[in-house]
């Protein structure tokens, strides 16, 4: 019995030794080859968009404008919503990166990428009322320009006509008076 036993598992042994084993790749986790996406993915993106050209920017910002109108998800949005908001000046509109961060509906699952929507809208939204504060402080500043150059030129008159006073009053000497 002993040696039918070996006979079967002798074989089966030989057979597995040379059978060949599969490549280590296989076994990746299947996380990493799923495509990503929440707010590392949206920030990541963006970073990379940093590094480039002006003109390789612009067209990174044209590409994702075609990618959200044909598939306007999450991923599109948020990518689109953070260049806009963060990127270099010439791309920069945070009033449409705020009507692209108020549209999202539905939020996120995750709690990370819908606090960093919060995050986005409650930054943005205080750009939009400092930028306002700051339209209003200019304003100021330039009607208060406008009366100091009125006031210098009324200065000026004054002091002209105080001129031409003074030199009017200047006492006639008469010969005879002796």
């Amino acid at each position: 019995m002993r040696v039918i036993r070996l006979s079967v598992i002798i074989p089966v042994l030989v057979l597995g030794a040379c059978a060949e084993l599969p490549e280590y790749w296989e076994y990746a986790p299947a996380a990493a080859t799923e495509a990503r996406s929440g707010a590392a993915t949206w920030l990541e993106a963006v970073h990379a968009v940093r590094d480039r050209s002006p003109e390789q920017q612009q067209l990174t910002l044209d590409n994702w404008e075609l990618a959200f109108k044909g598939n306007p998800d999450i991923n599109n949005r948020m990518r689109l919503a953070l260049l806009l908001a963060t990127g270099a000046e010439s791309l920069r509109d945070t009033r449409r990166a705020r009507r692209l961060l108020d549209g999202v509906d539905p939020l996120p699952e995750s709690t990370g990428d819908r606090e960093m929507i919060a995050l986005m809208q409650l930054w943005l939204g205080e750009q939009a009322q400092a930028s306002r504060k700051l339209s209003i402080l200019w304003k100021q500043v330039t009607g208060q320009n406008r009366r100091i150059e009125e006031l210098e030129q009324q200065l000026q008159a004054l002091t002209t006509i105080e001129q031409n006073i003074q030199s009017r009053d200047v006492p006639v000497v008469i010969e005879n008076e002796r």
